[in-house]
């Protein structure tokens, strides 16, 4: 199973079109967005994902935003969620505050930790868990390139990808 991994998208509507194309071109199953999303609108660019994602330190917006998730039939989890997909089990925070992101990491429970919030492409392992970070599809910030990522649950290899 193929899972889409994005962050940090910040109302760039033109990325989250490219980030939707690729998805949709690679079949993934679903796509887990690791918050700051910004305007709710901007959610209306994921109909047809399979959507699942957690508030980013950006998000206020929280009423509109799970109007937003729901007229897609996507999940907005709130601030944390787990969920397993294709036999493993994903942790998915924005990132907000390291040290959560580290217990997180070290408590061992999860096999896949999504994150997002510096902007900065990141892969790790520590012992059993994956960190992924896939950047920020919004792209400019602290010259950041836009990017997504992509993570197949079966090889657990993961695929950084340029918009």
């Amino acid at each position: 199973m193929e899972i889409g991994i994005i962050a940090d998208t910040h109302d760039n509507i033109k990325n989250i079109e490219k980030s939707v194309n690729i998805f949709n071109n690679r079949a993934v199953n679903f796509v887990i967005h690791a918050g700051d999303y910004v305007n709710p609108k901007s959610i209306e660019f994921f109909q047809g994902i399979k959507l699942i994602g957690v508030l980013g330190n950006n998000d206020v917006d929280v009423l509109g935003l799970t109007t937003a998730f729901k007229n897609i039939g996507g999940e907005l989890k709130g601030d944390f969620c787990e969920i397993e997909l294709g036999g493993t089990k994903f942790a998915v925070y924005h990132g907000t505050k390291p040290q959560k992101k580290q217990t997180l990491i070290q408590s061992g429970n999860y096999d896949v930790v999504v994150c997002g919030h510096t902007h900065k492409l990141e892969k790790i392992s520590a012992g059993k868990t994956i960190v992924l970070n896939p950047g920020t599809a919004n792209g400019w910030f602290f010259g950041y390139k836009a990017t997504v990522a992509i993570f197949n649950t079966q090889t657990r290899g993961s695929e950084f990808i340029s918009l």
